[in-house]
């Protein structure tokens, strides 16, 4: 009976075990469903409202600064750098031999002579005693020819007397010609004599051909010297030369002296020690040949006064040789051409307008010159252009802008920036 209960029991427990298999199933799926149907509740709720749709963004306007440019006439600087050398150094050689007896106090480097002012003084005793030699000589040769001219007039009135016709040559004889002409070379020969002794002594006497300062010495007093002692070293205080290096192409543009008494170019200088003064020039010459390192032209310049000894020139810096000085060379003037800084050149010779649609336009230009900060345009611009002051990230010709004094204005500006919904289209 016990075996009986026990086999029911667990027949029974075979048959509830499906049961529950299905009711834990179910615990899992029913939150499943719930939450799918959530989700799809969402949806079609939000798929069955009101839509805004989104506006087409209005264009950009770029904010720039535009800047107006009028045409006119300019010269052009041409900027330079170049070292001032002597435009004349001489060595100076006695004409004769002797000894120094004299030496002028300013014979001594950086000591200052006048044109034609003495230097130093060779012995002239000797030549003292030439020249009154040849005074003789020329006395003598004169009274000699004085004699001669006697003996002619004597021949001539015999050979009146005689009254022959001779030949030619025997009747220059009887009328002493050529004793006479001996006599008168004999006195041309004493005369050139006596102009030379008279030259020697001259020489005795050094001095200064130009107005000039002294580089160096080599002689001192009681020196004995011939014509192949240096003497010293004489700088031409008058005028300096500065040479200098330009590009070819900017010849055509300065005016450079072909002959003499044409005036070349007016070129300013500056010092390195004295840059804010400056010191003015001419341009001399173009000189034959390009510079060798640089290939570029060379022009030689030409400074007047450059110690500043005279008096309108006094307080102005001094130039000296071997200085290393910055010029500025005036051009030939330009006319009807527009100054533009050299910032507002873009890409090459293309500048940046504000066309009058208020677009960018990017136009190309022609430049008659070009300087460290500034361009000359000699076409391409015109005087009522907007030229565009300002820098752009991106450029694109046609692209729409709009001037800072028009943001600044009172008026109150939509705000372009911000997409506007369809009602708020539909609104307005």
């Amino acid at each position: 009976m016990k075996q009986t209960t026990e086999n029911q029991t667990a027949i029974d427990e075979v048959e509830q075990q499906p049961a529950v298999n299905a009711t834990g199933l179910m615990r899992w799926l029913l939150p499943l469903i719930v939450v799918a149907l959530g989700i799809a509740g969402s949806v079609l709720l939000l798929s069955s409202g009101p839509q805004a749709r989104m506006a087409k963004p209005a264009a950009q306007q770029r904010l720039v600064e535009t800047a107006g440019f009028s045409a006119a006439t300019h010269i052009p600087m041409y900027e330079a750098m170049g070292q001032v050398v002597a435009a004349q150094e001489s060595v100076l050689y006695p004409m004769i031999d002797g000894l120094i007896v004299t030496l002028s106090d300013q014979l001594m480097p950086g000591g200052q002579f006048s044109a034609g002012e003495e230097i130093l003084r060779i012995d002239e005793a000797d030549y003292q005693l030439a020249l009154r030699k040849q005074q003789a000589a020329v006395a003598e040769a004169q009274a000699a020819l004085q004699e001669e001219l006697g003996e002619q007039a004597v021949a001539k009135r015999e050979y009146e007397l005689l009254g022959r016709d001779l030949a030619a040559a025997d009747k220059a004889l009887v009328l002493r010609q050529p004793q006479l002409a001996s006599a008168r070379a004999v006195l041309a020969s004493a005369v050139a004599d006596r102009d030379q002794a008279k030259l020697d002594l001259q020489r005795s006497r050094v001095i200064a051909p130009f107005d000039g300062m002294v580089v160096s010495r080599n002689i001192d007093l009681g020196t004995r010297v011939t014509s192949s002692t240096a003497l010293l070293t004489l700088l031409n205080v008058d005028t300096f030369w500065l040479k200098v290096s330009v590009p070819v192409s900017a010849l055509a543009h300065i005016e450079i002296p072909r002959h003499a008494g044409e005036k070349g170019a007016e070129v300013e200088l500056y010092q390195a020690r004295n840059a804010g003064q400056k010191r003015l020039g001419r341009v001399l010459r173009l000189l034959p040949e390009l510079d060798s390192d640089s290939r570029m032209a060379q022009l030689l310049i030409e400074v007047e006064d450059p110690l500043g000894l005279r008096a309108e020139n006094a307080g102005l810096p001094v130039i000296m040789v071997n200085d290393y000085m910055r010029v500025r060379i005036a051009g030939k003037p330009l006319a009807d051409v527009i100054s533009l800084p050299r910032r507002l050149l873009r890409d090459g010779d293309n500048v940046w307008l504000m066309s009058a649609e208020n677009t960018l336009e990017i136009r190309p230009v022609e430049v008659a010159y070009r300087a460290a900060d500034y361009v000359l345009i000699s076409a391409g611009l015109a005087a009522d252009d907007k030229v565009i002051s300002v820098d752009l990230s991106t450029p694109v010709a046609g692209m729409l802008l709009r001037e800072l004094n028009e943001h600044r204005s009172t008026d109150p500006q939509p705000d372009t920036d911000k997409p506007r919904t369809a009602e708020q289209e539909a609104d307005e």
